[in-house]
C-alpha cells in the first residue's frame, strides 16, 4: 500500500485508517486462532486422534491398556486390555473406578470365562492363548461431562490407573 491510502480521508467516504488497522489486525489474529483449533481438533483434542490415544502400562509389563484420553459425552470409546498371564491358565482381571459408575458397557468382546461384581468393581476372568496374553475389548459410553477414572488390576502387582476427559 502507498503512503497516501493509509492516511484518513473524507472524500468521498469518511475513513478513520489507524481503526481500520486495528480491526484488519483482530480479523488476522482471529484466522490463526481459528486455524490452530482446527489444526488441533485435527490432531485429536476433542476425540479420536493422537492426542486422545493413550496408552498405559504396569511396572511389571503384566497389564497394558489403550484408551481415549479426551472424548465427547455421549459417543462410544473404546477400551482395550492386554494381560499377561500363564499359557492355558486363566487370568483375572478386575476393573473399577467411576468409569464404570458413569458409563455403561455397550460391548465385551471375548465373552469372558466368568464375570462377577466384586464390591465396586468388576471381576473378569478371561482365557489366555497359547503365548499366555489375554485381551479383553470394551466399548463404553457415558453421558457424564468431566473427569472419569479407571483402573486395572490382573493380581495385587500389576495395576494401571487411568483418566478420561468427556466433552459435553
Amino acid at each position: 500500500m502507498s503512503e497516501d491510502e493509509l492516511l484518513s480521508r473524507r472524500h468521498p467516504v469518511q475513513e478513520d485508517m489507524p481503526m481500520q488497522q486495528r480491526v484488519w489486525r483482530f480479523e488476522r489474529i482471529g484466522w490463526y486462532v481459528l486455524v490452530a483449533i482446527v489444526l488441533l481438533a485435527l490432531a485429536g483434542l476433542f476425540g479420536n486422534g493422537p492426542l486422545s490415544d493413550a496408552e498405559v502400562v504396569s511396572q511389571d509389563g503384566r497389564v497394558r491398556v489403550e484408551y481415549q484420553r479426551l472424548s465427547r459425552s455421549g459417543t462410544t470409546d473404546s477400551l482395550f486390555i492386554t494381560v499377561q498371564g500363564t499359557p492355558g491358565q486363566p487370568v483375572e482381571v478386575q476393573l473399577e473406578g467411576s468409569l464404570l459408575r458413569d458409563a455403561s458397557i455397550e460391548t465385551l468382546q471375548p465373552e469372558p470365562q466368568r464375570s462377577m461384581s466384586h464390591g465396586q468393581a468388576m471381576l473378569f476372568q478371561l482365557g489366555t492363548k497359547h503365548d499366555g496374553v489375554a485381551t479383553l475389548y470394551l466399548t463404553l459410553r457415558s453421558e457424564h461431562v468431566g473427569t472419569l477414572k479407571g483402573s486395572v488390576r490382573a493380581g495385587t502387582e500389576s495395576a494401571v490407573h487411568f483418566s478420561t476427559f468427556l466433552y459435553p
